[in-house]
């Protein structure tokens, strides 16, 4: 069986304080903390390991937090192959209010990645790529890195056989497109930074999807919140709508919907089933904030509540 390998370029331990109200300028005790090794690949990893499939987490990592990410993801069962780097591996620190459910997120910038690190990792790249191999590329680059990192991975990963999928913003999502990956994932800001239109309609959605096949994506798959997502490779394209649900949480729910994604498309299935796994996915994950350990049932049940519509690409 083929292996999906994720490479997170800018890792992180993400730190969940709640305290009973975020009042200005008082000392906070918090009520609960959380640590959870993220990363969108890392995400992306633990969703098609939740559904039986190899997997392989890949990536930067420094410093103790670095270690934490290791060994925590190994307890899982998810196997790394990281390249190590001198500073330490960022840490993201939300407090959540539990009276109002709103929250504060402070972004740490991340390890610089130097020159010889970004080669020592191509060269890991190119030992581990397999032909019909599944590659995800996700996540924002870390200091030092290149803007065409990406790009310059989907190429490597082509010229050895292998499938490429992207999903990152910015500049380093556009140059991603210009090596035309096999798969893209934007959401609705995403798709309003490349063409520069609102998403107010269904036609604006359909104008974003040809928008990134215009800038050289084979597949798109466009996240909606919400509403779900539009899945184009050019000749058929879907919308797939989730049925009502009592969302818990929608943070790491579009990194789940592209595990099911690329879980599907590596398992041969057609593009309106790939596009209901990743949909079902999603949702699976977005009602209990994480995936069962096996998680099929959970997203086959899912998948029969989805409202699918075929569209005119």
């Amino acid at each position: 069986m083929n292996t999906i390998v994720t490479v997170s370029a800018n890792p992180a331990i993400d730190l969940f304080l709640d305290v009973p109200r975020i009042v200005m300028d008082e000392v906070l005790r918090a009520t609960d903390v959380r640590r959870v090794w993220a990363g969108k690949g890392f995400n992306v990893s633990r969703t098609v390991s939740r559904l039986g499939h190899p997997t392989l987490a890949t990536g930067f990592v420094g410093g103790y937090a670095g270690m934490a990410i290791s060994t925590g993801l190994a307890e899982e069962g998810i196997p790394t192959d990281f390249v190590r780097v001198d500073g330490e591996t960022r840490t993201n620190v939300m407090i959540v209010d539990a009276a109002t459910g709103r929250h504060i997120k402070v972004n740490q910038p991340g390890a610089t990645v130097d020159v010889a690190a970004q080669a020592a990792f191509v060269a890991r790249v190119t030992h581990l790529v397999q032909p019909g191999d599944f590659w995800v590329l996700s996540g924002s680059l870390s200091p030092g890195m290149p803007a065409d990192f990406y790009a310059m991975l989907i190429e490597l990963l082509h010229a050895r056989g292998a499938f490429a999928a992207l999903d990152s913003s910015g500049v380093a999502l556009r140059a991603g497109c210009a090596v035309r990956p096999d798969l893209v994932k934007p959401n609705i800001a995403e798709a309003r930074e490349l063409t520069g239109n609102p998403l107010a309609s269904p036609d604006d959605a359909l104008q974003a999807v040809n928008a990134f096949h215009a800038a050289g994506a084979r597949r798109v798959a466009l996240s909606l919140g919400a509403d779900g997502l539009i899945l184009s490779d050019g000749n058929e394209c879907w919308h797939i709508q989730p049925p009502q649900i009592a969302v818990r949480t929608a943070v790491g729910a579009g990194d789940a919907l592209l595990g099911g994604l690329v879980w599907a498309l590596a398992h041969g299935k057609p593009l309106r089933e790939v596009a209901s796994w990743g949909v079902g996915a999603g949702s699976a994950y977005a009602v209990a904030d994480q995936l069962p350990v096996d998680a099929k049932p959970a997203v086959a049940a899912l998948i029969e509540r989805l409202t699918i519509t075929p569209l005119k690409p």
